[in-house]
């Protein structure tokens, strides 16, 4: 009995790996990983954030520059009899901090500067203000179809294409990949 029901389970099992694998196929099911329109979008959605990130991490080298660092190593504290060498310490850890930020704040402005350079690429499109309009000031589709006096659906086809247009810049590789996929 218990090698009949394990074997219906086993049976059930892989149908539905057959089911999930023809679904995927036609398309009619999805991973959970963002297709390189989404991650376009998730990217554009940030811009704003990514730009106060990197205004939040001046001011924590500020901060640092002004107060120290903000990690004291107790093993330092208890042990160091030399405020000279604790000093030291503190600064030494305060430039690996201010480092560790600045490095950060690198990175984040690269992510800035490439949405930046695919977006200008856009500027000869008569509907290039869309996604300014959405995704960096937070319009809705009324508020954008209102703003270029055109129908919603037109806003919403033009912000498809170029976002389509964008993700090929921002992502080229995956975008090939879903295209031929």
């Amino acid at each position: 009995m218990a090698k009949e029901i394990n074997q219906k389970e086993i049976t059930a099992n892989m149908i539905a790996k057959e089911i999930i694998i023809e679904l995927k196929k036609q398309r009619l099911l999805k991973d959970n990983i963002h297709s390189a329109f989404q991650k376009t979008e998730i990217l554009l959605y940030n811009y704003n954030n990514f730009k106060e990130t990197i205004e939040n991490k001046y001011k924590q080298i500020d901060t640092i520059l002004v107060e120290g660092s903000n990690r004291k190593s107790s093993s330092i504290t208890t042990y160091s009899s030399n405020s000279t060498i604790e000093s030291k310490f503190e600064e030494e850890r305060a430039e690996e901090q201010i480092t560790k930020i600045e490095q950060s704040i690198s990175v984040t402005k690269n992510f800035i500067d490439t949405i930046n350079a695919a977006v200008y690429k856009l500027k000869g499109d008569p509907y290039y203000k869309i996604i300014q309009l959405k995704y960096f000031e937070g319009k809705t589709r009324e508020e954008i179809a209102e703003y270029f006096d055109v129908d919603v659906k037109t806003i919403t086809r033009n912000k498809s294409r170029l976002i389509n247009k964008l993700k090929i810049d921002l992502f080229s590789e995956e975008s090939l990949f879903e295209m031929l996929s």
